[in-house]
């Protein structure tokens, strides 16, 4: 498990090292370098080799359970107790 970090990790950084220093190399000038790092990062951040199943809540989601809990009296009895 350690090691798939690991490797997660270089290649995350192989994607923002190798375009970065290339457009550095290249073109010899930073106002092109810090915009291909920004995009890079962005690009590496959306990255994700594991296979956890992730469940993304929306607003109404919340505000759908929020007030299930509500009329179901359960928030009002741990006050109660508290």
């Amino acid at each position: 498990m350690k090691m798939h970090k690991l490797k997660e990790a270089s290649i995350k950084a192989a994607i923002v090292l190798v375009p970065t220093y290339s457009m550095a190399y290249f073109t010899e000038k930073m106002v092109w370098v810090v915009p291909t790092l920004a995009a890079a990062g962005f690009f590496a951040g959306t990255i994700s080799f594991s296979d956890e199943n992730t469940t993304r809540r929306l607003e109404e989601d919340v505000d759908q359970s929020l007030d299930e809990t509500l009329d179901s009296g359960s928030m009002l009895d741990e006050d109660a107790d508290g």
